[in-house]
C-alpha cells in the first residue's frame, strides 16, 4: 500500500505564508482535514475563505513516507528554513519561490 509525502501551504490571519510537510493515504481527505483545523488552530489559524492546498506529492512506501517527512523537517529545522511551528509547519513572512526536495533524486517545488 503507498502513502504520499506532501507539501502543502495555506494563508494565515496575518497573512503568513504556511509551508506544510506531511503523509497521507488519502490526499482528498487529508486536505479537508487541514481546512476545518487550520481555520481554528490556535497558532497561525488559516485566512477565512481560504482553504489548505497541496504543492507537490510523491507515492511511497509507508515508511519511506514517514522517514522522509522527518529527514526533510530536521534539515528545514537546521537551515532556518522559515520559523519552525510544532510538529511539521513552517511560516514565511513572504511565500518562498521553490523548495527543493531530495529523494533519491532532487524535486524542484515551485510554489
Amino acid at each position: 500500500m503507498k502513502d504520499f509525502l506532501y507539501i502543502g501551504h495555506y494563508v494565515d490571519t496575518d497573512g503568513n505564508y504556511i509551508l506544510k510537510i506531511g503523509t497521507t493515504n488519502d490526499l482528498e481527505v487529508r486536505q479537508s482535514q487541514h481546512t476545518r483545523y487550520y481555520a481554528k488552530a490556535k497558532n497561525h489559524p488559516m485566512a477565512e475563505g481560504t482553504q489548505f492546498a497541496f504543492d507537490w506529492y510523491l507515492p511511497l512506501s509507508r515508511a519511506n513516507t514517514h522517514r522522509y517527512e522527518e529527514s526533510i523537517k530536521e534539515l528545514w529545522k537546521q537551515a532556518n528554513f522559515g520559523v519552525h511551528i510544532r510538529n511539521d509547519r513552517f511560516c514565511f513572512a513572504e511565500k518562498p519561490e521553490v523548495v527543493y526536495i531530495t529523494i533519491r533524486k532532487t524535486y524542484e517545488v515551485a510554489l
